[in-house]
């Protein structure tokens, strides 16, 4: 169970019992109750696939799309089948980027944008730059090949980059293993590190001195934009979406697989200067475009048309 504090009194929340086996259809049965019940004018939804789409047709549903449809194409081919079924379904992407991979499966005009947004009370912010032994640069997210985390690992088969970082990865995921073959094969178990899950990632950002990025096929890359809130220079691949989402003054964007591009960049990131002023150009940037407020008033702007 989620502890999620305290809430405004016309926030009601409703919980499917949990049953090992028939969960959808558990969930169904009682979606069509607290349908009848709360008569619900709207509803946003980021499932369809556990009893969603047991809602009545008649209301507006707005289902937010996560994930672009080049990283789960057979997703995306059982949401086209259900548009054509209830065209009241529309569609708010998280990018532009997402967006653009979903045209083949239903119009754009049917599918907004809406970028996540932060709380940035939630997250330390780094309050000093500084040279003081090696820099230590940070991963977040599941171990899994699109991630891009090899990428990074292979930078350290040089001796100037295992002299000047250390690097360390949070998450778990089912390529966790392939990655520390990776380590092995570079032999660099004493230069790169698996923390496994961590709770309150929003206060560790600052602890750190470079955020590293390379995935291919990131949705929107919350964890970016919390690293950049956090203060920290980050490095990404010059590809959708990070190439729409930032210019290249706040945030470093590599050519896709050049590893020596992404060893140079971290050499040039070995000035505490560079690191600052990047550090702090991403951090206003965000701070302006990626708020939590923007975000909520988009969705209710949206959502009382």
């Amino acid at each position: 169970m989620v502890e999620w504090g305290d809430w405004e009194s016309e926030v009601k929340f409703r919980f499917v019992p949990y049953s090992k086996y028939y969960q959808s259809f558990l969930a169904k049965i009682f979606y069509k109750i607290w349908s009848w019940y709360d008569s619900v004018d709207t509803y946003l939804i980021n499932f369809l696939y556990h009893g969603e789409l047991s809602i009545p047709k008649t209301s507006a549903i707005f289902y937010v799309l996560h994930s672009p449809a080049t990283l789960i194409p057979k997703r995306y081919d059982f949401i086209q089948v259900e548009y054509q079924k209830n065209k009241n379904l529309k569609f708010i992407s998280v990018s532009k980027f997402v967006k653009k991979s979903s045209e083949p499966y239903f119009p754009s005009n049917s599918n907004s944008v809406i970028h996540h947004g932060i709380d940035f009370e939630k997250i330390n912010q780094k309050t000093e730059y500084r040279n003081n032994g090696k820099l230590k640069i940070l991963t977040v997210a599941a171990l899994e090949s699109w991630k891009g985390i090899q990428h990074v690992i292979s930078a350290f088969n040089s001796t100037i980059i295992q002299k000047n970082f250390v690097y360390h990865i949070i998450g778990e995921g089912p390529y966790r293993e392939a990655l520390y073959q990776e380590i092995i094969k570079y032999n660099v178990e004493d230069h790169v590190s698996f923390l496994g899950c961590q709770n309150k990632i929003e206060s560790l950002y600052c602890n750190y001195d470079i955020y590293c990025q390379l995935s291919d096929g990131e949705a929107f890359g919350l964890s970016v934009i919390e690293a950049m809130s956090a203060g920290l220079p980050t490095i990404v691949y010059d590809i959708p979406p990070f190439d729409s989402l930032f210019q290249s003054d706040m945030i470093i964007k590599l050519d896709k697989n050049n590893d020596e591009d992404l060893r140079n960049n971290l050499l040039d990131l070995l000035s505490l200067h560079e690191r600052q002023k990047i550090g702090v150009r991403g951090q206003k940037y965000v701070s302006k475009h990626f708020t939590l407020e923007k975000m909520a008033n988009n969705y209710y702007d949206l959502l009382k048309l």
